[in-house]
């Protein structure tokens, strides 16, 4: 083949041509942010600018000289560089490589930046309220502000230092209402709110602590004691009242019935479910002491309970029977509905007064007053009732012929209207201080008589049942010889007193026997070197006898109480007093449903000071002290007869005089152990 110089020239020129366009020259590239030195965190944006004689192919991102396989190939070049997982506050060196299609390659001057994320996490949320029903718990956060919001999540731990787990998570930053359906507020627990934003950042607010308490601590109100014993077949009630439970949790009311004070062997009489119905009508048999306790529980068992009442179904109280008159209990008895009391009135002190009958319910409450009007001087000492429901009392009435005090005999009905009145006397005093109503009907009356030598001798006289005469005895010496009380037995008639006759001069306790025509059986005086008065005298249950009164020859005062046993034919048995460093009467006595003794009168030893007190004794068969209880005010008050009520309790009467010697007629009505109400 023959050579063609042409052809190598034209290759030549080729070759030449095509060096003179191959790129060999890298790109341009700087970062424009951020600035060298910054501070930086959470997500950074490196922005750069990049050109090249030739097309840019990659933009890299490099930190600390080591590729991280971030790229960008189309202009703008930018990256986002998340900081989260860093070590704060450590310069991290940023650089970025440019690679053009010639696969030239350049890289940008480093800048230094530091990573600070310590306030990038989200602003911590509380739990604002958190409140709960049967069913549902529902809490209630505050609100995120922050612009890179992810999702709130509701936390539970058992305390505030131990793990919490999820409860519930919500990505609405406007959902700050959860609910939650899944809870035990018994258990304690803490409940917290975690907000996590875009980042991963979190932030816990403070815990909500949650332990239910148990309900409201109820108040039982004083038990009122209904009596329906006026209205047929309804039966005695307490009435029992408390305070409401208002709170969401309410279950139930539980009330609770003990004998004692500390509920001891308590027995359930009501529940309800109903939250509204705070009160109860327990039914109540008469004469008793109950306690009673309500229990609140709610709806996960957790009980309060409430303060402890007494209910009290005695009939007790303690009653001031004002009027503008002087006016005195002297003796009382009980009826079916309450109590008759016997005494007098006057609007002009101890002179010109009437014959006075006072009827009371059994709470006390006054019914009707009668007043009668013999004589310019009146007055009743003692009343008895009739098996007929009607009344007979005794006492004085000043004669219209001679102005001398004779014995008045009087009977009344039901309704204290004078069915007849007799008087009996001479020309001396006479004056009756008790009856009793022998087994016949008829009427036994102890009088006092002023004898023409001016002494005073002790009288006896039968009545039939019309109040008619029948026979009249003396008896006494010549001293002053005074009878206070009368009993009918069997064959006579017992009466007890005192006497300066057949004692000393001073006066002893007297007690005398007569068979049933008031025929002297035997006569005894009781005492030592003082005087000794005995008020009031009972039959006992063994056939012999217990009486009463004062004395001054023993104890500790000036006057003590004395109790004297004896037995069918006088013997003392054994004898008592009782009393402190004052004056101590006792005015009446009975033999108790328990063969032991009450003893009713007043002192100054005890209770109030400024005068006398009530004073109601209690002792055994054999005169020892059970109890004793003294009532009164700074006034002057004095139990003059009591009894011994057919609930067991006793029943009291006298008078109270005041600071400006006015004087009203006192009732008490006690329970069995002699208590008022608290």
């Amino acid at each position: 083949m023959k050579f063609n110089p042409l052809i190598v020239v034209f290759f030549f020129l080729i070759i030449i041509g095509c060096d003179e366009q191959k790129d060999t020259n890298p790109p341009d590239i700087y970062i424009t942010k951020p600035l060298d030195s910054s501070f930086v965190s959470e997500i950074v944006q490196i922005e750069c600018f990049a050109e090249d004689d030739d097309s840019i192919k990659v933009v890299e991102l490099w930190i600390d000289s080591l590729s991280t396989g971030q790229i960008d190939t189309t202009p703008p070049y930018d990256f986002l560089w998340n900081t989260v997982s860093l070590i704060d506050s450590k310069n991290y060196s940023i650089s970025l490589m440019a690679e053009d299609l010639s696969n030239n390659i350049s890289f940008s001057e480093t800048i230094s930046l530091i990573v600070d994320n310590t306030n990038s996490h989200p602003l911590g949320l509380d739990i604002k309220t958190l409140t709960y029903t049967k069913t549902e718990m529902t809490i209630i956060i505050e609100s995120s502000q922050d612009s890179d919001f992810l999702k709130y999540q509701i936390l539970q731990s058992e305390d505030i230092e131990s793990e919490k787990f999820l409860l519930n998570e919500s990505y609405n930053i406007s959902d700050t209402i959860i609910v939650l359906n899944d809870f035990n507020p018994i258990h304690a627990s803490w409940y917290w709110v975690n907000v996590i934003d875009i980042h991963g950042y979190d932030a816990i607010g403070d815990g909500f602590f949650v332990l239910d308490s148990p309900p409201i601590q109820p108040t039982l109100d004083e038990i009122q004691f209904i009596d329906n014993s006026e209205v047929i077949l309804l039966p005695m009630q307490f009435s029992l009242a408390w305070t409401m439970n208002n709170q969401n949790d309410f279950h139930s009311y539980i009330l609770y019935e003990s004998d004692y004070p500390d509920m001891e062997g308590k027995i359930k009489i009501f529940e309800t479910d109903d939250r509204t119905i705070n009160n109860y009508k327990h039914e109540i048999e008469e004469s008793n002491y109950k306690y009673y306790q309500l229990i609140v529980e709610d709806y996960w068992g957790l009980k309060t309970s409430s303060n402890i009442q007494r209910g009290c179904s005695w009939f007790i109280f303690y009653e001031q029977y004002e009027n503008i008159s002087y006016d005195y209990g002297r003796s009382l008895v009980q009826t079916d509905d309450g109590y008759v009391i016997a005494g007098n009135t006057s609007l002009f002190g101890d002179e010109y007064s009437d014959v006075l009958l006072l009827k009371i319910d059994q709470k006390g409450i006054e019914k009707w007053t009668q007043i009668y009007d013999f004589s310019s001087t009146d007055r009743l000492n003692f009343i008895e009732k009739l098996p007929d429901g009607s009344f007979i009392m005794t006492g004085s009435s000043l004669s219209s012929i001679n102005q001398s005090n004779d014995i008045l005999l009087m009977k009344t009905d039901g309704l204290g209207n004078i069915m007849w009145s007799k008087t009996f006397g001479t020309n001396q005093e006479e004056v009756a201080h008790s009856l009793d109503i022998a087994s016949d009907g008829s009427f036994s009356i102890v009088f006092e008589v002023l004898t023409l030598d001016n002494g005073v001798d002790i009288g006896l006289i039968k009545t039939d049942n019309q109040g008619d005469s029948l026979w009249t005895q003396f008896y006494g010496g010549n001293q002053n010889d005074y009878g206070y009380s009368i009993l009918c037995t069997d064959d006579g008639h017992l009466i007890s007193g005192v006497t300066k006759s057949a004692g000393d001069n001073n006066g002893d306790g007297m007690i005398i026997k007569t068979n049933s025509n008031g025929n002297l059986d035997w006569n005894y005086s009781y005492g030592g070197y003082g005087t000794e008065v005995f008020r009031s005298s009972q039959q006992t249950s063994d056939g012999g006898y217990i009486a009463v009164g004062h004395t001054n020859s023993y104890g500790a005062g000036n006057n003590d109480l004395f109790l004297l046993k004896i037995n069918s034919n006088g013997d003392s048995l054994w004898s008592n007093v009782y009393g402190g460093a004052g004056t101590d009467y006792g005015r009446h006595v009975v033999q108790t449903m328990d063969q032991g003794f009450a003893i009713f009168g007043y002192t100054d030893s005890y209770g109030e000071l400024g005068g006398f007190n009530n004073w109601l004794l209690k002792v055994n068969s054999n005169g020892n002290l059970d109890w004793d209880r003294y009532y009164g005010g700074s006034g002057d008050d004095r139990g003059l007869y009591g009894i011994e009520a057919s609930d067991g309790g006793y029943a009291i009467t006298g008078f109270i005089r005041d600071s400006n010697n006015a004087t009203d007629i006192m009732v008490i009505k006690t329970d069995n152990l002699g208590q008022l109400i608290d």
